[in-house]
């Protein structure tokens, strides 16, 4: 069962940025409704849980305690951009290596729904100067991103939001699914052998994402794998959660 937690951005007390008509609401109570409407998409994927979180109580690290004790694989922050009348797209950032792929799935499907300027995937260093980069870094090993599908203060942007609002909260919802639940056809043991005399651990399914620290794995080293990407697998090496990545499959028996 893979499990995913929704953390709805700001607070009743501060809900920060509004967005004008047709929307007329701030970031808090407009992503409430959207975490509510992917909560009902969760209903029709086998073996994936989805939970709410807010930060009313306890702010930030309150939430995350939350997170971490209901045992969350991933989690998603929502918001909305907003800036001035003319700024206008789509973007999804990530603080960890170990998030970037989940936010690629996530941020790809959010742009085929909204149709909207394509702002990409990015730091919060790179998209506002680290606004952001300590909710990115609460979920530690597990992937992490904050959502910004739309500026809430541009009229077309919020036009089509509002119009779209349950097909999005739906294509997120599946996104993050695919990427969390991915089965392995015909693997019935999940505990695999690494062939190679050293082999890399990334943060993501590709050469592109750097390594991370605690690898390389050995010949010999046994992994469980979580979940593949094309030819990459998600792997946990030893008890420890901490210790997940992305390997080559080739380099696997």
């Amino acid at each position: 069962m893979a499990k995913l937690a929704i953390l709805v951005g700001h607070t009743e007390h501060q809900q920060g940025a509004k967005a004008v008509a047709p929307i007329q609401a701030h970031e808090y109570s407009w992503n409430r409704d959207l975490a509510a409407k992917m909560v009902d998409a969760a209903d029709q994927i086998i073996d994936f849980e989805v939970e709410v979180f807010l930060r009313d109580h306890g702010g930030l690290r309150g939430a995350f305690e939350k997170i971490h004790q209901w045992g969350a694989d991933a989690s998603i922050e929502l918001h909305f951009n907003s800036a001035s009348s003319n700024a206008t797209g789509t973007e999804t950032l990530y603080q960890t290596d170990v998030s970037k792929a989940f936010a690629q799935k996530v941020h790809a499907a959010t742009v085929k729904v909204l149709q909207l300027r394509d702002r990409g995937v990015k730091t919060p260093l790179a998209a506002s100067g680290g606004r952001g980069e300590q909710n990115l870094k609460q979920m530690g090993f597990r992937p992490s991103i904050l959502t910004e599908p739309f500026f809430g203060s541009n009229a077309e942007d919020a036009k089509r939001a509002h119009r779209k609002k349950t097909e999005l909260a739906h294509a997120q919802l599946k996104a993050a699914a695919s990427y969390l639940i991915k089965p392995f056809d015909n693997d019935d043991d999940k505990v695999w052998t690494v062939t190679a005399a050293s082999l890399n651990v990334r943060g993501g399914p590709g050469t592109s994402f750097e390594a991370l620290s605690w690898g390389p794995l050995k010949a010999g080293d046994e992994v469980r794998l979580i979940s593949r990407d094309n030819s990459w697998r998600f792997i946990q090496f030893g008890d420890n959660d901490t210790q997940r990545g992305f390997v080559f499959g080739s380099f696997l028996k």
